[in-house]
Order: C-alpha cells, then sequence, then structure tokens
C-alpha cells in the first residue's frame, strides 16, 4: 500500500508512520514547510515539508497513492481564522487533490474530533448519527471540514474518524496533569467526576490503518475510543497509584476560569502565540459528559481497543520516565 500522511511528524501521525513503515508500506509525510522529522527522523519516508496550500503539488504527491491520512490540523491558534484556514481550508486542499485523479481517487481518511459534534446531550452517548453542536471555533473548524469531505463523496471515496481526548507517549497536554499528580495534588475546571470517553494513541492507530483496510469505511463516519468511559477522577487516581500517592484533586468551576482565560488570550496576542487556555477550551472542559459509542466502527472495520485506562496510563508513565519527562 502507498500511503500519504499528513501531520505525520505530530503526537497521532509518528506513530501511525511507524505502524506503517513496520507493516512494509510505502509513506510519503506531507508537513508544514519548517517542520522539522522528530519522532520519525530516520524511518525510510518520503518528507514533503510543503503544506497543504498548493493544490497542484498535492496533485502530484498523491499520485499512486492508495490512502491519504489527513491528520494535519490545529487545536489551538492565535486566532480564530487560523483555525478555519488550516482545519477546513486544508481539508479542502486535500479533497480537491484526491478528485482530480478521474474515478481513482485514493481513499482519503479524515481525522475529525468529538469537538466537532458537542459534548452528550439527555444523556445519550455520541455516535456518528448525533445531530452536530459544536461549542468551539475548532469544533467548529472539524465540522465545516467534514462536511467538505462530504461535499466531495461522489469523487473521493473517504472515512471520517472522530476521536476524543487521546493520550499516550509523545502528548504533552497530559504531561502536565501527571507532573501534577507526581506531587500529590491537581487541578481541573469543572468537577472530577465528569464523565468522558479516551483513546490511547495505539488504539487510534489501529483504527486508523483498520478503516484503511475496509471498502465498506468508504462513506462512513467512526466514533473511535475505548468502550469503557472514564471519570477525569478514575485517571488521576490510577496515575497516582502509578507514583504511590493518593492525589489531593481540585476544582475550579467555569465562572473563575473564565477570567484567567481571557487573560491567557490577551497575553498570547501579544506575544503572538496560541492561548494555553482559552474561554472556548473552557467551554469545553467543564462539560459533564463527553462520551461516545465505538460499536460501529468495533462491527464495521475490526476496531479493536486494547489499552483501558489502567494499562494506557501506566505505560504513558513508564515512556515518560523513561525520556526523562517525567
Amino acid at each position: 500500500m502507498r500511503a500519504i500522511v499528513t501531520g505525520g511528524a505530530g503526537f497521532i501521525g509518528s506513530h501511525l508512520i511507524e505502524a506503517l513503515v513496520e507493516a512494509g508500506h510505502d509513506v510519503t509525510c506531507v508537513e508544514r514547510p519548517g517542520a522539522k522529522k522528530g519522532w520519525i527522523e530516520g524511518l525510510p519516508v518520503d518528507w514533503k515539508p510543503l503544506g497543504l496550500e498548493d493544490d497542484s503539488a498535492l496533485r502530484q504527491i498523491f499520485a499512486g497513492s492508495d490512502v491519504v491520512f489527513h491528520l494535519a490540523g490545529l487545536t489551538e491558534a492565535v486566532r480564530p481564522v487560523d483555525l478555519y484556514s488550516v482545519n477546513t481550508e486544508g481539508t479542502a486542499s486535500v479533497t480537491r487533490a484526491a478528485a482530480a485523479f478521474n474515478g481513482s481517487a485514493p481513499h482519503v481518511i479524515l481525522l475529525s474530533s468529538l469537538a466537532a459534534i458537542g459534548p452528550c446531550r439527555n444523556g445519550e452517548a455520541l455516535s456518528a448519527d448525533s445531530t452536530p453542536c459544536p461549542l468551539s471555533h475548532y469544533g467548529n473548524s472539524k465540522l465545516l471540514a467534514e462536511a467538505v469531505v462530504h461535499a466531495f463523496e461522489d469523487r473521493v471515496p473517504a472515512t471520517i474518524i472522530r476521536l476524543p481526548s487521546v493520550y499516550g507517549p509523545r502528548e504533552k497536554a497530559v504531561l502536565t496533569l501527571f507532573k501534577m499528580l507526581k506531587h500529590g495534588i491537581a487541578v481541573t475546571i469543572g468537577g472530577w467526576e465528569r464523565e468522558a470517553s479516551v483513546i490511547y494513541v495505539k488504539d487510534v492507530v489501529q483504527g486508523l490503518m483498520a478503516a484503511a483496510g475496509s471498502r465498506r469505511a468508504e462513506g462512513r463516519t467512526y466514533c473511535l475510543a475505548h468502550p469503557a468511559p472514564i471519570c477525569w477522577s478514575e485517571l488521576a487516581e490510577t496515575a497516582g497509584e502509578v507514583f504511590g500517592r493518593r492525589p489531593r484533586l481540585m476544582s475550579l468551576p467555569a465562572a473563575a476560569a473564565n477570567p484567567i482565560a481571557l487573560c491567557c488570550e490577551a497575553g498570547a496576542r501579544l506575544g503572538g502565540k496560541a492561548a494555553v487556555l482559552n474561554r472556548d477550551r473552557v467551554r469545553e472542559i467543564s462539560q459533564e459528559r463527553w462520551v461516545c459509542d465505538p460499536s460501529r466502527a468495533i462491527g464495521e472495520i475490526g476496531f479493536a481497543p486494547a489499552y483501558a485506562i489502567d494499562r494506557g496510563v501506566r505505560e504513558t508513565i513508564a515512556w515518560y520516565r523513561e525520556e526523562g519527562w517525567l
């Protein structure tokens, strides 16, 4: 199989490329100009730091490919317009380039997010058929990217993969939480009993490769997650056990977090960087339930999540320690 991976030097992309190379596939990585190879340095991968703006260049790269894993995207940005430029317009460039092959377009797999449909409503788990109601510019930019894929469905075989929170080796967001827990304390926005689906990065990779190998996946949307949702307190307590500590868990109400987020946004604009915390993020974090149903992916494409929270957290912390991150 000849596979293209956009955003392949990132957290999920690097794990995917390693798995594709190990399976013997021919891999090309499309990254933004100036990007570093990072975790995929030394792997037999065709490196194309060209970005997603040039449809003609993408068509040349896509020629003869079987699958395009479109992972490139932003989760945070200095300005909301940048999220749409990368997440939505970048997806449009990818699908236009794939559509140029007149009936022999590669299978495009779009990595999307539960943020595109918003949190659970009326107690029901989120699914591919849930009515979208995103709470953030990020979520809306991903929903529009999905709409782009649907607009090309008569010319491009495509699969949409929606992910919840992803954790594992190389991921830095959960690292901040683990650093706090190592010292016996942690703070979150909203209550610690908020319920969520999560997924370990190796399970994401298995699901992406399963979708790539399935004709049934074409034209379908799947949620990938471990079937057992967690409360955030469960994750914290599991990590605390690894550290040999019983952590003190503290909560910050959303109403108190919003002024802090506003200050972060102002400071980030002055520094020309994306805010670590913004009001959109506060709105998403503080929701009571982000739980999705992965049964369609399990039944149709052979998605086989193998990492429950205990195993995933322990392997992640072990890797952080080996790398000197923790």
